[in-house]
């Protein structure tokens, strides 16, 4: 059965090399300094930029949710939802996220984890957010 759940989750994505799909934006958000526009998806090694009064939700593939905040930086470091291989890293380069956490954190929470500029967290819970402020 999960098996089956993953061949489907893999097939409603298209393409096996995407990891999330943008199914919320407001303003301007880029991948890589190209713009983002609802239903597109993003990928490992994609760095993600929002611009002021912007955000951007994505769904990732084990059904986690990452919502961007504006004038925020984020980079997506791994990610996979393979059968033993399951892990998910970001970098939070400025501003701020919110996660709640799919498949990957429930079952293996070591795998996910958050660096920021100031520090690096492993996620133990469902759902969180992160702002980074400047002093």
């Amino acid at each position: 059965m999960k098996k089956l759940l993953l061949l489907l989750a893999l097939l409603a994505f298209n393409v096996e090399a995407d990891v999330a799909q943008v199914v919320a934006l407001r303003g301007t958000v880029s991948a890589n300094k190209i713009e983002l526009k609802q239903g597109d998806y993003v990928d490992v090694g994609d760095r993600l930029v929002s611009g002021e009064k912007s955000f951007i939700i994505l769904q990732f593939i084990d059904g986690a949710r990452v919502t961007l905040r504006p004038d925020s930086e984020m980079y997506i470091e791994e990610y996979s939802y393979l059968e033993g291989d399951d892990k998910g890293r970001f970098d939070l380069v400025s501003g701020g996220l919110r996660i709640v956490t799919g498949a990957i954190a429930k079952s293996d929470p070591e795998q996910y984890v958050l660096s920021t500029p100031v520090a690096l967290m492993g996620v133990r819970g469902t759902e969180f957010s992160i702002q980074l402020i400047e002093q």
